[in-house]
């Protein structure tokens, strides 16, 4: 039977699909609640409805300006803010994670300033989305950015550059779902003493 290379389904089934498959792949759980607002996440992040737009001097509104302007906001915009800065910090430094190597911030510090931004948002808004969404965003970033990106990569780890900026991703963050891409293509990531990563 010929393989059906066009599918018909809305990106919020595909997104929902492709999660539950990195979720599973990566022995990853959690409520339906944080599931579904990290599948809208994805949907809107893709349409480009949940990105901050330009600022001017910028490519994109850095994320230390978001939490600067959050702090000084009311608390209905300081909660928007909050929320801009960590789906935006989810997304790159999950989606995207490639577009911030070789930049003056690392992965490090998206998934730093996400999870601080989700904790805030938490403490505003704790019901906002379903018990704790904002809390468990918060404690488990780097989880969920690592799930993000399994969405990402799934067809792209084929060739040798995309191993090496894998490499490069564990290098800097650590990342446990790197260092098991990396087993599963031959390349065994050690911690060196005082924990260097070799």
């Amino acid at each position: 039977m010929p393989e059906i290379l066009v599918r018909d389904e809305t990106p919020m089934e595909f997104f929902r699909e492709q999660l539950g498959k990195a979720m599973e792949h990566q022995r990853v759980s959690t409520s339906a609640f944080t599931e579904y607002y990290l599948v809208n996440l994805l949907t809107a992040c893709v349409r480009g409805d949940a990105l901050p737009g330009s600022e001017d001097g910028y490519d994109e509104t850095p994320l230390a300006l978001l939490y600067a302007r959050a702090a000084q906001a009311s608390r209905a915009e300081r909660a928007r803010l909050l929320r801009l800065l960590g789906d935006s910090a989810l997304f790159v430094s999950g989606f995207f994670a490639e577009s911030v190597e070789g930049k003056l911030v690392d992965l490090g510090y998206y998934r730093s300033m996400g999870g601080r931004a989700y904790a805030c948002l938490g403490q505003e808004v704790p019901f906002a989305f379903g018990p704790d969404v904002f809390a468990e965003l918060a404690r488990r970033f780097s989880q969920f950015a690592d799930v993000l990106a399994e969405v990402s990569e799934q067809s792209r780890l084929a060739h040798p550059a995309s191993l090496l900026r894998l490499y490069e991703r564990w290098v800097a963050t650590g990342s446990r779902r790197a260092a098991l891409l990396l087993a599963d293509h031959g390349v065994t990531p050690i911690l060196g003493a005082e924990g260097v990563r070799h």
